[in-house]
């Protein structure tokens, strides 16, 4: 994940400004670069009052380090400006120079300080979150930044709305198949995947016409986490300025094949038992006859009661039974699961496992090598805050990823 840095002696660079083409061109050799530093993100969020610039590091006529800067106007007279992800470099002498310069120009822009949180990880962690013994540290892109000047604000722990995630869950796909990801999932994991399926939970593409249903199952989960809810027409300009990058999905039980399933495996009880009854006639004591008849006997009943559910369904809801949905971005090598929501009432169809184990496999066979379970708080309890949420991203053997920070 961390950003590319070839040591170099010397440099010369000149500040410039360049188009949003030559800056996605540049940054593509970059293969961690992160959808907040994209274009996309910096066209998207001038609608929002922030002056976006691409701002180049050139040395003979060759950029050497770049970023997306946003500025905002602060009490009128001033603003401050923030490097979203932090910026792409070549090396550590061009990046020195570069905020140098950068530095330079804000001050004549009335900027009052800048504020930037590379992504790069701080240090190796395992899925339960814990530090990795003798894993990779990247305590010196810190002390990088101190010595730039930079002060690195305070590491915490749980849910900074300010701010962008600093704590988030990752799921490595490189160099692994589908079925070498599914077979590693917890046991927990695996049988709910199993029973989505089982369910005839079916997953498709949302259109940008069909947000409202994104937009109605995160409200209610947020409302249920006590977050406040996002406008639709959030989720309407993700489409706008991501295009085909930024992908909606949902969940839905085909209620149709659900109640001709259940109807299917009603007949085949029958028939397990009419067969064991025949058996007992044959041999009256014979203990696997009464077992499955026994068996056989309870499971009819169960499915009796599933058709009479599955009906009243098929009454109220038609065809389709919306249950779960989120929004996703494709960017660089990663998959991003941004945000979800679903329908508590029918959390028995695990439909957020069918939505994830589709897109992992979306991920997998379009070739990305990480699939980014997004944000979480950091904590690791069960009695602590974002638990549920980092225990569920945890079921998909996502390893926990802290990244270095805010500088400002």
């Amino acid at each position: 994940m961390r950003q590319l840095c070839i040591v170099k002696e010397g440099t010369n660079i000149k500040l410039k400004q360049i188009n949003t083409d030559a800056y996605e061109t540049w940054i593509e050799q970059f293969e961690n670069r992160n959808f907040l530093q994209s274009s996309y993100e910096g066209e998207k969020i001038k609608k929002d009052g922030w002056d976006v610039r691409y701002l180049a590091g050139m040395e003979e006529n060759t950029i050497q380090v770049c970023a997306m800067v946003a500025i905002k106007p602060l009490m009128k007279l001033f603003c401050y400006a923030y490097i979203p992800r932090g910026p792409f470099y070549t090396n550590e002498e061009n990046l020195k120079e570069y905020y140098r310069l950068l530095q330079n120009y804000l001050k004549k822009e009335k900027c009052v300080y800048l504020e930037t949180d590379p992504y790069i990880p701080l240090r190796q962690r395992d899925e339960n979150g814990q530090i990795v013994e003798g894993g990779w540290n990247h305590q010196d892109v810190v002390d990088l930044y101190q010595e730039m000047g930079f002060a690195h604000l305070p590491l915490t722990q749980g849910y900074d709305m300010a701010r962008q995630c600093r704590w988030m869950s990752i799921l490595h796909l490189e160099g692994q198949t589908k079925e070498q990801v599914f077979k590693a999932f917890p046991s927990k994991t695996r049988q709910n995947i199993k029973n989505a399926l089982k369910y005839n939970i079916k997953v498709r593409k949302l259109e940008k016409d069909e947000l409202s249903i994104l937009h109605d199952l995160v409200s209610m989960t947020r409302e249920r986490r006590h977050f406040s809810s996002l406008s639709l027409e959030y989720y309407q300009e993700q489409y706008e300025y991501f295009k085909d990058k930024a992908q909606a999905y949902y969940a839905y039980l085909d209620i149709d094949a659900y109640v001709e399933n259940i109807q299917q495996s009603i007949d085949k009880e029958k028939q397990v038992i009419e067969q064991a009854k025949q058996r007992l006639q044959e041999n009256p004591h014979s203990k696997n006859s009464q077992n499955r008849l026994h068996t056989a006997t309870l499971h009819l009943e169960s499915l009796y009661k599933r058709q009479e559910e599955a009906v009243l369904l098929q009454k109220e809801h038609g065809h389709e039974l919306v249950l779960a949905a989120a929004l996703y971005i494709f960017y660089g090598k990663e998959v991003v699961y941004l945000m979800s929501g679903s329908n508590d009432a029918y959390k028995k169809f695990k439909a957020p496992y069918a939505v994830q184990w589709t897109m992992i496999q979306k991920a997998i066979e379009e070739g990305y090598t990480e699939y980014n379970f997004y944000g979480i708080s950091g904590l690791f309890e069960p009695d602590q805050e974002g638990y549920g949420v980092f225990d569920f991203k945890r079921g998909f053997n996502a390893v926990v990823v802290e990244l270095v920070g805010n500088f400002i």
